[in-house]
């Protein structure tokens, strides 16, 4: 009986621990911040194929990532993207009144997960080239190019698409409930990724699929 007690008394510690440690939306807007100075190059291959994407971050981008659209009972929100953000980040709209919205539980999960995006595209899991046809899920998703990267335990989707320059951008991202978006998709092989830090103009090669491979 002694025992029972001290389990539960240990599950709901090991409870509290997780909840203390749950990114909120100005963890996310913090890391986020420190994107906009970044962009990644990737080259993809497949039979001969290659293309180079350049993906970088803009203030208007979080808003949606965040899945703030959905907190449609927060009227401070009802603003420009670029303008939540930053009162996100000054403190101006408080965690607290986020967090109020009776739809925040919808949102929880991928703001934890979106404060480690620049380690998600830092490391080297799978990216495919995305079509929606081969999708035989129902979903308004769209995106040119997917990744899936595996976070505590957790499959996170990003779906990149292509802008008006030719640069890429984080279309849609959230954690995995119950689709699996790249059944069928067809993956792409990494041949390197770049990251590129604007302000300092400074490149540091995070991957490169030939001196893996001789390393192997």
């Amino acid at each position: 009986m002694a025992e029972g007690k001290i389990l539960v008394r240990l599950c709901q510690c090991a409870g509290l621990f997780l909840f203390i440690f749950m990114n909120n939306i100005l963890d996310s807007a913090k890391k986020f911040s420190r994107l906009l100075d970044i962009e990644y190059e990737i080259i993809l291959a497949k039979k001969g194929n290659q293309v180079r994407l350049i993906i970088s971050f803009e203030k208007i981008h979080f808003y949606h990532l965040a899945g703030l659209q959905y907190l449609k009972d927060i009227h401070e929100l009802d603003n420009q993207r670029e303008i939540v953000f930053d009162w996100i980040l000054s403190e101006s709209i408080k965690t607290e009144r986020i967090e109020s919205s009776q739809f925040y539980s919808k949102i929880k999960d991928r703001v934890h997960y979106l404060a480690q995006l620049e380690s998600i595209f830092d490391s080297n899991d799978t990216i495919f080239k995305y079509d929606e046809k081969e999708n035989i899920l129902t979903s308004q998703i769209t995106g040119e190019y997917l990744m899936k990267n595996i976070v505590e335990s957790r499959n996170i989707f990003t779906f990149l698409d292509k802008t008006k320059d030719g640069k890429y951008y984080c279309r849609s991202f959230f954690p995995q409930s119950f689709k699996d978006y790249s059944y069928r998709q067809k993956n792409w092989t990494v041949l390197s990724k770049k990251k590129i830090f604007k302000k300092y103009n400074e490149t540091i090669l995070l991957y490169d699929y030939y001196s893996e491979k001789n390393k192997r």
